[in-house]
């Protein structure tokens, strides 16, 4: 059993290419477009927490001016000046006196002086001042957890007048100590320490717009966070990952985000902004999701409308398969009338010629076969036995013998053999018997013209070994003869010329009357003519050649009136003898 061949028409396999570049231009799209989403949502976060880093760092350094405000204000305090010089004087390298009205009078002057500066500032939980005897002036509260601050009046005093910051205890309370200053010799009276609320920061960060689960984080030199938009992460340190520079854990909320880190405040620390990548994600899965729909509906679209047009150009070659099927079957007639100027258009008109074409060489063809019948059957009825004919010209030529005639003994030995040759089955002979036919012919007409003509051979012997068509140079000989020599007066020379070079060529030429190019031209018409009755021994002779070896054959007829005619044409050089000829 034999395995079945699947089919597959044109149409579906234009359909299913182009559905095939189709689906891998809209996935190509759809990651170009999700990649280019990532990107945009990407600068966007960046954008935004770098906004939103903008205005914490702007809100928060408000907040640190205010409270450097404060401790300048107490630094130039006319109260603080004098009153701390004061104490010093009377502390310094000395016990403090108990019993000394003054000392404590001018330390309560100097809290009455700054106790409406401080408590105007929100935030501030305290403003502790500190002698040079270490003597403490507490403006606040005087819970002790809030002196835990670890700035140590040499680090104060190195820093000559700037301000110091740091978070301490366990409430993580941001502290602010500075040197005081003379303001005349520049030289230390003291120093302060201004504590602030542990959520006097976080509070004014949780109010930013935190778009996609960000936070805001405040963090000082060491990444510690002091200040969050979530109070829970205050104390936390920001771990920053050398391997990644756009990721980390966002402490408060264990996500993985992005994150960008301000430039550094005034007081050295700096802000800190993060965005979820899982939200982000979420974000832009929609946005993602949404060209993929409407990538979809495209597609289908553009697969309903190409199915639609397919089938539209493809129409017009189910109409041509169609037709050639009836006309393999038969129909000759049928042709396509498809009238487009495109590749399908060419191709329905192509085969309609091809069509055409083939339908005259069928009637040609058998328009040929039928004359080759009717010919045959007349052959048949002219048809003599040939044994009956050749033992009649036998008794000729011997009653010519006996009788003591051998010119007509001759006659009919000659003829005898011409009819031998003429009527044998060998389609292809060598050239040596084509000319010996030739010549028993010849010898025929000698007996009828005499001395009128006389005959040249221009023979080369390496011709005769090849091969030609049987009884073609006979009719040419004739031809030149009766047309040519026979009514003329002047003596006739026919000449016979073969030779062998690439190709075999013969030339039959007399000297007779000869002929005008009218009539040369008006010879070769009736010769293509196939229904003509004239000229039938060049005819047939033009006829063969042609069915054998077509326009290559050269068949030429050149005359000049006078001078006589000459007849040439050349066939393929064979050595061997073949069947197909």
């Amino acid at each position: 059993m034999k395995n079945k061949k699947w089919y597959f028409s044109i149409q579906f396999k234009i359909f299913c290419v182009f559905t095939a570049f189709l689906s891998l231009t809209c996935i190509s799209l759809f990651v170009l477009f999700a990649g280019h989403f990532g990107k945009v949502y990407r600068r966007q976060a960046f954008s935004h927490m770098a906004d939103m880093g903008a205005l914490a760092t702007e809100n928060v350094s408000q907040l640190l001016k205010q409270i450097d405000q404060l401790s300048v204000s107490v630094l130039v305090n006319k109260a603080v000046q004098d009153d701390l010089g004061y104490i010093n004087k009377e502390t310094v390298g000395k016990s403090v006196p108990s019993d000394s009205n003054q000392f404590y009078k001018q330390r309560d002057h100097i809290s009455d002086q700054l106790r409406g500066s401080v408590f105007n500032v929100d935030g501030v939980i305290s403003l502790r001042i500190y002698s040079l005897s270490g003597v403490e002036i507490v403006i606040g509260t005087t819970n002790r957890e809030y002196m835990e601050c670890s700035l140590t009046p040499e680090q104060l005093y190195r820093a000559n007048g700037a301000a110091l910051w740091e978070m301490a205890g366990e409430r993580h309370y941001i502290c602010m100590g500075r040197a005081i200053l003379n303001t005349t010799t520049m030289m230390p009276l003291g120093y302060m320490v201004i504590v602030c609320k542990n959520d006097y920061f976080s509070k004014r960060m949780a109010t930013f717009p935190t778009a996609y689960s960000g936070n805001v984080y405040l963090l000082d030199k060491e990444h510690t966070i002091v200040a969050a938009s979530n109070a829970d992460s205050v104390g936390m340190a920001l771990q920053l990952s050398e391997a990644s520079q756009e990721f980390l854990k966002d402490p408060s909320s264990g996500n993985i985000s992005y994150y960008n880190i301000g430039n550094d405040l005034d007081n050295g620390w700096r802000l800190a902004t993060t965005v979820s990548v899982e939200n982000l994600w979420q974000a832009m899965q929609k946005c993602i999701l949404q060209m993929g729909m409407i990538l979809f509906v495209l597609f289908v679209i553009a697969l309903i409308l190409t199915r639609m047009a397919i089938r539209r150009l493809v129409a017009p070659t189910q109409e041509l398969l169609q037709s050639m099927y009836a006309f393999g079957k038969g129909d000759l007639s049928v042709r396509v009338n498809y009238e487009s100027q495109d590749e399908i258009g060419q191709i329905g008109k192509e085969y309609n010629q091809m069509a055409e074409n083939i339908q005259n060489l069928l009637e040609q063809v058998y328009t040929l076969e039928l004359a080759n019948k009717e010919a045959e059957i007349e052959f048949l009825k002219m048809q003599i036995n040939p044994h009956f004919l050749y033992n009649t010209l036998d008794t000729i030529s011997w009653l010519g013998f006996t009788n003591g005639s051998e010119e007509i003994s001759d006659l009919a030995v000659s003829l005898a053999k011409l009819l031998r040759s003429s009527i044998k089955n060998d389609d292809i002979i060598t050239v040596r018997d084509e000319l010996s036919s030739v010549r028993e012919y010849l010898q025929i007409q000698r007996c009828r013209f005499g001395d009128r003509f006389s005959v040249e051979y221009k023979i080369e012997e390496e011709a005769c070994v090849c091969y030609m068509p049987n009884f073609l140079l006979q009719p040419l000989i004739e031809n030149s003869i009766m047309h040519g020599l026979e009514d003329q007066l002047k003596k006739g020379i026919l000449s016979i010329q073969i030779c062998r070079k690439d190709w075999l060529y013969f030339t039959i030429s007399d000297n007779g009357k000869g002929m005008d190019e009218a009539q040369i031209e008006q010879l070769m018409e009736q010769c293509r003519d196939m229904k003509s009755r004239t000229a039938i021994g060049l005819k047939n002779v033009y006829r063969r050649l042609q069915l054998l070896y077509g326009k290559e054959c050269n068949f030429r007829i050149e005359s000049a009136l006078d001078q006589g005619t000459s007849i040439s044409f050349r066939i393929p050089v064979i050595t061997e003898k073949r069947s197909d000829l």
